[in-house]
């Protein structure tokens, strides 16, 4: 009985209410909610609007909703009335029982060994070649201490223990992570502005972690990062229709040695969401500021940047976005401009993503370079883009089944001027193809292929790779 009667509630609070006849215009046979709907039409709590239309997609007005639960009611006898008090006692009882409980401290990760063999079939310009072992663990634990507060803490190894490199546990691979969900009305006459929960996290970690060849045979793997929680502290929510979120971070530090802070950051989000847009299915409005400061207390360098993001699903499965930056430092400006195409499952299985971004000279300024690793973003290789540049990535994979998955992916940087050879040094062509075979939801297998060139430094090199992955 209380299955039945939770599913008419749900029903009523998520489809409009009406009033005119049987078949309904906005509600056709092969339309995903149409049984729910004609059942309601069935027993006589609906019969949508004089013009035939359901407008499932109308919100619903409290007077509506009485409306429902007065008809609801009414189609209930006594019997179904006692029912209902005890089901909701019973509910009452199970509640009490699994808040006496707690949460449990949930542990999930993953486990990655990689056998790869470095330069097997190039054979220009290469410094060497070889077989090549590592492994990286990463592990989360999270708890929800009760309704609003939970807390993460991470462990990665990253690349600690080979190519040579060392990572300090407590300092580098470890992150912690805290959440808050204020109401708005704990916030007293405050809690008017906002139509959200106030969401504010409080963070600590390493922050973006560069990998470097120590090899000196696996190039494409020279760069990568490590996307790690940085330190700092931000807070979300909505004031009437509009995102915003406020956050501080600190985008350098000593983290080994004192924890002396060197550079903040101060971003400011704004986001809305326009459901119906000339044209367009929808359109997504994002603007973001931020602020960089250097040893601010002796006049260092600062930079002010702001971005503006539009994004649209061109069909239920593509989405299109495009972007425009622009960096103001003390003594320099840059701009950034991108666009990326985007589709999960596109037809069978298929995933696709085209991405193109080029960046002016003095977007990220000399004097905040390494304080702002990865603030114009990454490659499909997880390795940050550069000033005066043009980069092109796809990123391609089809399921041949529910366990087989075949992936193409490849990231071109050019000149600004889309100039590509030796005389263009940042230029650099990475191609990947591969397969993955998932025997078990928590096992995977990869292998892949992966061939790199840098004109500039007269190199092609390639990488051969079996990656395992265990979940947990």
């Amino acid at each position: 009985m209380l299955k039945k009667i939770l599913a008419y509630f749900i029903v009523a609070f998520l489809f409009m209410p009406s009033l005119a006849e049987v078949k309904l215009k906005d509600v056709p046979a092969n339309h995903w909610a149409a049984k729910s709907v004609y059942d309601l039409v069935k027993l006589g709590i609906t019969s949508g609007y004089p013009d035939g239309t359901f407008r499932g997609l109308k919100n619903i007005t409290r007077y509506e909703a009485a409306i429902f639960l007065s008809k609801l009611a009414g189609k209930m006898g006594a019997g179904d009335a006692e029912q209902i008090r005890q089901d909701i006692k019973t509910l009452k009882e199970e509640i009490v029982k699994l808040k006496e409980q707690g949460t449990p401290v949930i542990v999930s990760g993953e486990f990655d060994v990689n056998a790869m063999f470095a330069s097997l079939l190039a054979a220009k310009g290469v410094s060497g070649k070889g077989p090549l072992v590592n492994y990286r663990l990463k592990t989360n634990l999270s708890k929800e201490i009760n309704e609003i507060t939970s807390l993460k803490i991470g462990l990665d190894t990253m690349d600690a223990g080979y190519y040579g490199g060392t990572r300090d546990l407590v300092k580098q691979m470890i992150d912690m992570e805290g959440k808050l969900k204020i109401n708005p009305v704990d916030l007293g006459v405050f809690g008017d502005i906002f139509s959200a929960p106030l969401d504010v996290i409080i963070s600590a970690g390493p922050g973006v972690i560069q990998h470097t060849d120590t090899t000196g045979i696996a190039s494409s793997e020279n760069g990568i990062c490590y996307l790690r929680q940085g330190a700092g502290v931000s807070a979300a929510t909505k004031i009437g229709e509009t995102n915003v979120a406020l956050k501080y971070l600190v985008r350098a530090y000593d983290v080994l040695n004192s924890g002396k802070v060197d550079t903040n950051k101060g971003e400011l989000t704004l986001g809305y969401n326009f459901v119906k847009f000339p044209m367009l299915n929808n359109l997504a409005v994002e603007l973001k500021t931020s602020l960089y400061a250097k040893t601010p207390n002796i006049g260092g360098p600062k930079d002010f940047k702001w971005g503006l993001t539009l994004s649209s699903n061109i069909t239920p499965k593509l989405l299109f976005s495009a972007q425009l930056a622009e960096s103001s430092a003390d003594q320099s400006r840059g701009m950034m401009a991108s666009g990326t195409l985007k589709s999960d499952n596109f037809i069978d299985g298929m995933n696709l993503m085209i991405k193109a971004v080029r960046i002016g000279a003095q977007y990220i300024p000399d004097s905040l370079w390494t304080e702002q690793l990865g603030e114009t973003g990454y490659d499909v290789f997880l390795r940050p883009l550069e000033n005066l540049t043009t980069n092109v990535d796809v990123d391609f994979s089809q399921a041949a089944s529910d366990k087989v998955l075949f992936k193409i992916k490849g990231a071109a940087r050019m000149s600004s001027e889309l100039s590509y050879g030796a005389g263009f040094q940042r230029s650099r062509l990475t191609m990947q193809f591969g397969a993955v075979y998932a025997p078990a939801k928590d096992v995977q297998f990869e292998i892949f292929y992966r061939a790199n060139q840098e004109p500039a430094l007269k190199e092609t090199t390639d990488l051969s790779a079996i990656q395992t992955t265990f979940k947990f």
